[in-house]
C-alpha cells in the first residue's frame, strides 16, 4: 500500500479534479456513519485542514448499536473541532406505512435531509470506495438494467463528491489499522440474506479468484462504460429535444415523430424512465402501435394520457388520487346497481367479487371511494386475518397499472370492499340469522371520471 502521506496526495488529487482548481476554500459536509469508510474519509478531511461539518443519520435499526454508533461520531466530530450535524429517523414505522424496502426507505431519508443542509454547503462527501461501486454495478446486473447501471456509483453528481471510489476497502481499512483510527462495525454486513453482503463476501472473492486485478479491472471498465453514456446521453438529448415539448407543467410527446425515430421503443424508454414510468408500462405502450386514445398510464409521480396527437405527461395532484364522498343511498345508486334485500340465516351467498353484501345497519354515510395507499390493510373475506393490500395486489399477481385502477369502498375509514376483488370479513352478514342487507353490484368502476365530475 502507498503511504499515509500519498493517500491523502491522491485523495487530495481527487478532490481537486471533482470539486474544482479552488477546493481548499469550498465547505463539505462529510456523511459519517462511524465505519472504517467514513472515518477515514473525515479523517483525511481534518488531516488536509478543509472546511467541513459532520452529518450522522441514526436510523434506529440496529437497537443499542445505532445509539452507540451515533456518541461515537458526535465524539470523533468534538475532537475534529468541527461541527456535528444529527438527523433521528423511526425508519421502521416510515417503512411500515411506505410499502418501500427498509433500504430504500433509509436511502431516501438520508439524501432528502442532506439536501436541506447543502443550501449552506458546496458540497456533499460520501465515502463510497470501488469495492462499493462493483457490488452496485453487479447488483444492478443480477436485477436488470441500462447502460446507466452499469455505470456503478458516478463520482460526482450535482453537488454530491465522491472522491474515494478510486480508493479499495482493503486499502481505507489498512489506513485506519495504520494510523490507529477507530471506527464502528455495522454486523449486519455480514448477513449474507442481504443482496449487497452476499455479493461483497460471496461473489467479488469469486471474480477475484478468476482475475486477482478485477477491482482495479473494474473501475477501468467503469470509468470506459460512464464515458460511453455520456456520450450516449448527448445523442439521445439531441432526438428528445426533436420530439418533446414543455407546455407548462406539463410535457408533449409528439406521436408522428416518435414515429419516425429509428429505435422509438429505446426513446420512449429514455423519456418516461426520467418520469418514474415502470418498463412495464413502455412496453405496453410500445406494443401499442395506434396508442388507444383516452387511455392513461401512472407512476409514482405523474399520469401519462394518451391524446390523438401527442401523450402528455403531467405531474400527479391531490386531484389525480381522489376520494368520492357520497352521502346517501340515493348518490351511491349513480356507482352501484342496489338492492335490498333479507338474508334468512341459512343463506348461500353467491361468491362474485363484483358484488357486496353488507348488512343495511352497517351501510353508514359519508361512504368513500377512493385509489389505494401505501400502508393501507383490510380483513380478506374468508382470510385469516389482516393483509396489507400491497401483499394482497402482489399475492395475486396484480401489475402496477391495474392496482393504479383499482378503486375501494370505505366506511368510517376502513376498507369494505377491494372492488372487482374482495370484501373485508369485518362487513360481512353475520351466519346464523336473518338480516336486512344490501347488496351493490360493481357496474366497472373504470368509466368513473374523478377530475371531470368531482
Amino acid at each position: 500500500m502507498a503511504s499515509g502521506e500519498n493517500m491523502l496526495n491522491r485523495f487530495l488529487q481527487e478532490l481537486k479534479a471533482l470539486a474544482g482548481n479552488d477546493f481548499q476554500r469550498k465547505r463539505y459536509l462529510v456523511a459519517v456513519s462511524g465505519g472504517a469508510d467514513s472515518m477515514v474519509a473525515a479523517t483525511l478531511f481534518h488531516e488536509a485542514g478543509l472546511d467541513f461539518a459532520v452529518a450522522h443519520c441514526n436510523f434506529h435499526l440496529r437497537e443499542t448499536d445505532s445509539d452507540r454508533d451515533m456518541r461515537f461520531v458526535e465524539q470523533a466530530a468534538r475532537q475534529w473541532k468541527v461541527p456535528f450535524l444529527l438527523r433521528e429517523f423511526d425508519t421502521p414505522a416510515i417503512q411500515q406505512s411506505s410499502g418501500k424496502s427498509v433500504e430504500m426507505v433509509a436511502r431516501e431519508l438520508r439524501y432528502q435531509w442532506f439536501s436541506e443542509l447543502l443550501h449552506d454547503y458546496d458540497f456533499l462527501i460520501t465515502a463510497h470506495q470501488c469495492t462499493d461501486a462493483a457490488e452496485t454495478q453487479l447488483l444492478n446486473l443480477c436485477r436488470g438494467t441500462g447502460l446507466k447501471g452499469l455505470c456503478g456509483i458516478p463520482p460526482k453528481n450535482g453537488k454530491i463528491l465522491r472522491p474515494f471510489l478510486p480508493f479499495t476497502a482493503q486499502e481505507i481499512r489498512l489506513y485506519a489499522e495504520t494510523y490507529h483510527i477507530t471506527y464502528m462495525e455495522d454486523f449486519t454486513n455480514q448477513n449474507e440474506d442481504i443482496a449487497r453482503n452476499r455479493i461483497r463476501h460471496s461473489v467479488i472473492p469469486q471474480l477475484e479468484h478468476l482475475n486477482p486485478q478485477f477491482l482495479s479491472t473494474n473501475v477501468h471498465t467503469r470509468t470506459v462504460l460512464q464515458r460511453q453514456y455520456a456520450y450516449y446521453q448527448k445523442q439521445i438529448e439531441k432526438e428528445i429535444t426533436r420530439i418533446l415539448r414543455n407546455d407548462g407543467n406539463q410535457y408533449k410527446i409528439l406521436r408522428e415523430q416518435l414515429r419516425e425515430c429509428e429505435d422509438n421503443e429505446l426513446i420512449l424508454y429514455e423519456i418516461l424512465n426520467r418520469f418514474g414510468f415502470s418498463l412495464d408500462v413502455i412496453e405496453r405502450l410500445s406494443a401499442d402501435t395506434h396508442f388507444q386514445t383516452g387511455k392513461q398510464f401512472f407512476s409514482d409521480t405523474h399520469i401519462l394520457l394518451i391524446n390523438r396527437d401527442f401523450l402528455i405527461i403531467q405531474p400527479k395532484t391531490k386531484s389525480d388520487n381522489p376520494s368520492i364522498d357520497i352521502q346517501s343511498l340515493d348518490e351511491l345508486q349513480q356507482y352501484f346497481d342496489m338492492e335490498e334485500i333479507e338474508c334468512p340465516k341459512d343463506m348461500v351467498f353467491e361468491k362474485n367479487p363484483d358484488m357486496l353484501y353488507i348488512p343495511k345497519e352497517k351501510l353508514t354515510f359519508p361512504v368513500q371511494i377512493r385509489t389505494w395507499r401505501h400502508g393501507d390493510f383490510f380483513y380478506p373475506l374468508g382470510g385469516r386475518g389482516r393483509q396489507k393490500l400491497s401483499d394482497f395486489f402482489s399475492d395475486h399477481k396484480i401489475d402496477r397499472f391495474t392496482k393504479e385502477q383499482i378503486q375501494l369502498l370505505c366506511i368510517e375509514n376502513q376498507i369494505v370492499w377491494i372492488i372487482g376483488y374482495r370484501s373485508d370479513e369485518r362487513w360481512k352478514i353475520p351466519s346464523g340469522q336473518t338480516t336486512p342487507a344490501m347488496k351493490l353490484i360493481n357496474r366497472k368502476l373504470s368509466n368513473i371520471h374523478f377530475n371531470d365530475s368531482f
